[in-house]
């Protein structure tokens, strides 16, 4: 009687390890007859609302994305559809390129690199970042009683 209650708690905690992973929003293929169709960012948003994320450097693109899978207890998920819609507008907000990725079985290298370099105007050397602000600040707007 132990051996068989041992073996159905088992089994019951079994079930509580494995999980369905389910984010972001599916991209349905009637969608992507709409997305070809439409011509400014203000249609994509319509069809498919605001996007998961967007660049901040460079021409803007907009990232829509489905990931679907199982996790084992705590390891990394086990992907079955993970799709990544990356759409790039011109500066006057037409659409300039679309793309859909599929990348499920794909492995993901972690970046080794220590530095992100971002598109800089301004390049300082050891002491302009130095010194750089020295003479910057204004005193004369600062109430006195601080």
């Amino acid at each position: 009687m132990k051996n068989l209650f041992k073996i159905l708690m088992i089994f019951a905690l079994s079930g509580c390890l494995t999980k369905e992973y389910k984010s972001g929003v599916p991209i349905r293929p009637t969608q992507i007859n709409e997305i070809k169709s439409a011509t400014t960012k203000a249609e994509i948003y319509n069809i498919l609302g605001s996007p998961a994320s967007t660049t901040f450097v460079g021409d803007e693109k907009w990232f829509y994305y489905t990931a679907q899978g199982k996790i084992f207890a705590f390891l990394d998920p086990k992907f079955s559809k993970y799709e990544i819609l990356s759409i790039k507008f011109n500066p006057d907000d037409t659409i300039n390129e679309i793309k859909l990725k599929n990348i499920s079985h794909k492995k993901f290298n972690i970046n080794m690199e220590r530095e992100t370099s971002l598109p800089s105007e301004i390049k300082l050397n050891f002491i302009e970042e130095l010194f750089g602000n020295i003479g910057k600040f204004n005193t004369s707007n600062v109430p006195s009683s601080l």
